[in-house]
């Protein structure tokens, strides 16, 4: 933790290079404006990468491809009416039970797995989301930047690393005491500013959950869940030490929410199926879990019923019994039968029963109908490599990681397969690259080196060079891939 801190103060200190431009705090940013002048979008992205790296260095990550192409599909289907003016996000998911989301200058876009347990709909874990993505397109981070700049240096470093103790501390308390203690001075005008951006990031917020064909009332109702965890004691909510929520921004977004017509909420059968993860993951014992989902089979809700029906699947699969686990499969409802995560533990079960042919199969026939499916692509992956089709997993895995190149795990089962496949240059690279993204600077700058070597040996120079030049900007922690 310490490291990551200071590395912010590094970080925060190279921002601040560039010549301040005076504005006035109560004006709204618009394209081109001062802010940028303070730091550039483009400082915004590489920031925003070396903070996810040392983010991934120093907290734990779900990996689970499923809760990843969850956030990314939502995430992405709000994008395009938030006016973020990122060209590329990057996604990860904390391996947290607290109530938190997060959207990170550079468009770094984030959510604790816990958030799951309080959100009871689709569209209320959208509306926190698109409530980041405002903080996100009206640049706040850098306004914040161009107003700190105004007073002593270390502010900026104070307040970046404080903000970064809130986010992995178990006692975010003493986050907030950095805060309190370094910018004292002007704690009351910076808690005033701090509520003007939300109450900004709220209208946008709304705007964006509404265009994407969300329930505006998904917002009053998520921050009147908040507001509830926050009076039942202990620590506050993560999500609230960082976006302070009052009783008056919940009347003002369910006044908003007002004027617009009411949508259907969404329940989906991956929603249900990450909250019952969830669930196991921080709230159930493990002599809890199979009573808890045969329970809920007694539900009228088929999607209820279904993402039971998957949960039980998977203890049975994770207890080796492999045929219980089918049974349970076949009993999930016929439209939940096809969908990419009833798919993947189904041919992983297969695989396991010695019927590797016909859960290739399986896969392949499911990705015609979900061509770019992060889930179906790696489990097909991990399967072809399984079943000593190696050079094949290596071919879908590269491909992959050009598509994904800020993927860790596509790049970690990457170097898994070449090194079965003894193409040792891919996986020395691929190593790499997965230890760069984790904010292992040192050891990818190792591994990259092996990389070169192996490219010397087989005398492909041309490939040699080019690990040169991908070695040169890791080792200038250049974020470009």
């Amino acid at each position: 933790m310490k490291r990551l801190a200071l590395a912010l103060l590094i970080a925060s200190q190279s921002l601040l290079s560039a010549s301040p431009v005076q504005a006035d705090a109560n004006d709204l940013p618009t394209l081109g404006d001062s802010a940028s002048g303070v730091v550039s979008l483009q400082q915004e992205h590489d920031l925003g990468r070396n903070w996810l790296r040392q983010l991934r260095a120093s907290a734990k990550t779900i990996k689970d491809p499923l809760a990843v192409e969850f956030l990314e599909n939502m995430a992405y289907r709000l994008i395009p009416h938030s006016g973020a003016q990122q060209s590329e996000f990057e996604f990860v998911i904390i391996d947290k039970a607290e109530l938190n989301a997060f959207a990170v200058p550079g468009g770094i876009i984030g959510i604790n797995l816990g958030i799951m347990l309080f959100a009871e709909d689709e569209d209320e874990l959208a509306a926190v989301l698109a409530h980041e993505l405002g903080h996100l397109s009206q640049r706040h981070f850098a306004r914040q930047l161009e107003r700190a700049s105004q007073q002593e240096p270390v502010a900026i470093a104070t307040l970046l690393a404080s903000i970064l103790l809130i986010a992995l501390s178990d006692n975010p308390d003493a986050g907030i005491a950095g805060i309190m203690a370094g910018q004292a001075a002007s704690i009351q005008d910076q808690l005033a500013y701090s509520r003007s951006w939300e109450r900004e990031a709220d209208r946008l917020g709304m705007k964006t959950l509404v265009e994407a064909g969300y329930d505006p009332n998904a917002m009053p109702g998520m921050f009147t869940q908040m507001m509830a965890a926050n009076r039942m004691g202990g620590n506050p909510p993560e999500f609230l030490l960082t976006h302070p929520l009052t009783m008056n921004r919940v009347a003002d977004a369910g006044a908003r929410a007002g004027n617009y017509p009411t949508q259907p909420r969404e329940v989906g059968f991956d929603f249900m199926v990450l909250k019952d993860r969830a669930r196991i993951r921080y709230q159930l014992t493990p002599e809890q879990v199979i009573p808890a989902m045969t329970a809920e089979l007694q539900s009228k809700d088929a999607v209820r019923r279904s993402a039971a029906r998957l949960i039980l699947a998977e203890q049975a699969f994770i207890a080796d019994d492999y045929q219980t686990a089918l049974k349970h499969l076949d009993g999930i409802d016929s439209d939940y039968q096809n969908d990419p995560a009833t798919t993947v533990v189904r041919a992983q079960t297969l695989h396991q029963l010695g019927n590797s042919a016909e859960a290739i199969q399986l896969l392949e026939q499911r990705m015609q109908y979900y061509p770019g499916s992060y889930q179906l692509i790696m489990a097909y992956a991990t399967i072809l490599d399984h079943s000593g089709r190696v050079q094949q997993s290596t071919d879908v895995l590269r491909k992959l990681a050009e598509d994904r190149p800020g993927t860790p795990e596509v790049w970690y089962q990457l170097a898994q397969s070449a090194a079965d496949a003894r193409q040792n240059m891919v996986a020395h690279h691929a190593n790499a690259e997965y230890l760069y993204l984790n904010g292992q600077q040192n050891q990818a700058i190792r591994q990259m080196d092996l990389a070169i070597k192996e490219a010397g040996k087989q005398g492909n120079f041309q490939r040699q060079e080019a690990l040169k030049e991908r070695l040169r900007q890791i080792a200038k922690g250049d974020r470009k891939f």
